[in-house]
């Protein structure tokens, strides 16, 4: 069945198409160009968004710290943002890191526990422990207002502080391979 506007359309076709066809000639020779408009200009002043992290993953992060305590080979996770990694050791936890380019420290939940303002390296960061519960703990660190890198950890046994130790111990290995933000 065929609606009313789609017979307009059909009946303007062969309009649109003369007019269209009637506004080239073959008089003057030469390549015809679009003279840009307000929109188009304005587009080229204006810089694309880009993503702080570049081409850097989180799993070439998280990989030195875990595989040498006996963790699993680490897998890409799309959790958080979708350059994240995680890995598990059998009896012990998980732990995983993401990289998460549109969102700062100040945007991050603290879940069931607090944040703790701290530093890793010279940068600002987080410490959130409980915040998945009892035997977890998130570290964030700031690599411009609007991005972040956070590690967490969630144990099978033990405390907050053995998880934020941790998660610690990888985002301070990470900060020096982190972008310097503006």
């Amino acid at each position: 069945m065929i609606t009313k506007s789609r017979l307009l359309v059909f009946a303007a076709l062969p309009i649109t198409l003369t007019f269209a066809l009637s506004s080239c000639s073959s008089e003057k020779p030469g390549n015809a160009t679009p003279v840009p408009t307000q929109s188009d200009a304005s587009s080229k002043t204006s810089s694309p968004s880009t993503n702080v992290f570049e081409d850097l993953k989180a799993c070439d992060l998280l990989e030195p710290t875990t595989t040498p305590k006996g963790f699993d080979p680490p897998v890409v996770e799309t959790y958080e943002s979708d350059n994240g990694c995680a890995t598990r050791k059998q009896g012990f936890g998980s732990v995983s890191i993401y990289l998460v380019p549109e969102a700062g420290i100040d945007q991050l939940s603290a879940g069931q526990g607090t944040k703790i303002p701290t530093k890793v390296g010279s940068r600002d960061a987080v410490e959130i422990p409980g915040d998945a519960g009892t035997q977890a703990c998130t570290v964030a660190i700031a690599v411009t207002p609007s991005a972040r890198l956070t590690a967490s950890t969630s144990l099978n046994k033990g405390t907050n502080e053995e998880a934020c130790a941790l998660s610690r111990e990888i985002a301070t290995a990470a900060e020096p391979k982190l972008p310097r933000g503006s």
